[in-house]
């Protein structure tokens, strides 16, 4: 037996559209129409965020490894002051690694937590660290001679901080590291992205004296990197009134799967997931982050609850928009008839 659920969410326009000039504007004075779109400002160590290829999208990893032992840090300018909303911290990441990685007979994900510091010195505590993402919710490392579910190439993550963390008058200083004490060697360890880089100034350090906690104290820029720039970036976001709408929000049931599909609407979607809630109040996610349009997800009958729950679907916009669908109810699994004896 298989029925299917939906949720639609319907409402006004998708988008905020910026001025309209009237029609009759006379020729050569300028645009009938004109739009103006709030973006996200950058600052990270090598300017053009395009550059950022190397290592963590594939091939030659350089040892380029986010670690239990190995922090990397970036020092950037002052940030100029103008009318943003929210501040964030970010890395693009890459090739996140399975139990049995290079072979193929388990693919749990090597768990493990990487956190971010920032701060206008090179000394960092606990007051100046924030989680970044866990490596089961990186793109995978590719196996050799086999296929992987979830391999893709670097991806950017972000994860907010207060806006007063960001100085306008001195440098800013930036941590990346893990507290997991697998992530030792490249062969475990998830990858950073680097971009090439012929700018002089010294604003890379590597420090290998860590142990699953950021520096402190003398020391900290133990290692300069010269010529490479690790993809480790400042995000401000000005204030908008964008909105990010899930459309189509499915799921279809049978006795041995639940199978999900939706369409996320919005400018410059970056990521999206699903989440179940017992009491539409306390939501978890369930999936990793999928980064690529079409969404569809499928669960085994089990593997969420064996009891009654709610689905629902999300996804943000790199202006850090959140949207969410109408919730589904997903019924508890009927029970299985007696065997005959």
């Amino acid at each position: 037996m298989r029925y299917f659920l939906m949720a639609a969410l319907f409402g006004g326009g998708l988008l905020r559209a910026g001025a309209q000039a009237p029609a009759s504007q006379e020729a050569g004075k300028g645009p009938a129409f004109s739009a103006k779109s709030p973006v996200p400002s950058y600052y990270a160590a090598e300017r053009n965020l395009g550059k950022y290829y190397l290592y963590a999208d594939g091939g030659f990893h350089a040892d380029w490894y986010v670690g239990y032992n190995n922090c990397w840090i970036v020092k950037l300018p002052p940030v100029p002051s103008g009318g943003y909303a929210k501040a964030f911290v970010g890395a693009k990441l890459g090739r996140a690694k399975i139990m049995s990685w290079p072979a193929s007979w388990d693919t749990t994900p090597i768990p493990g937590k990487i956190y971010m510091a920032v701060n206008q010195a090179p000394t960092f505590n606990s007051d100046h660290t924030y989680f970044l993402v866990d490596a089961a919710d990186l793109p995978r490392e590719p196996l050799p001679n086999d296929s992987l579910d979830g391999v893709d190439s670097a991806r950017w993550v972000w994860t907010e901080i207060p806006l007063s963390r960001v100085s306008v008058e001195k440098p800013n200083y930036l941590a990346l590291w893990s507290s997991s004490r697998y992530f030792t060697a490249a062969s475990s360890a998830p990858i950073i992205s680097a971009a090439v880089s012929d700018s002089p100034e010294e604003n890379v350090w590597l420090n290998r004296s860590i142990k699953g906690n950021p520096p402190s104290g003398e020391g900290v820029l133990e290692t300069p990197i010269s010529g490479l720039k690790p993809a480790i970036a400042i995000k401000l976001v000005p204030g908008n009134d964008y909105k990010v709408f899930i459309r189509g929000f499915s799921a279809e049931l049978d006795p041995e799967s639940i199978a999900v599909s939706f369409a996320a609407i919005g400018e410059d979607i970056r990521a999206a997931w699903l989440e179940i809630s017992y009491d539409k109040f306390d939501w978890q996610r369930v999936t990793r982050y999928m980064f690529k349009a079409p969404y569809f997800w499928t669960f085994g009958r089990g593997e969420l609850s064996n009891e009654m729950f709610y689905l629902r679907a999300a996804a943000v916009d790199n202006l850090e928009n959140t949207g969410y669908s109408k919730e589904i109810t997903v019924p508890a699994p009927a029970p299985k008839a007696a065997e005959n004896q």
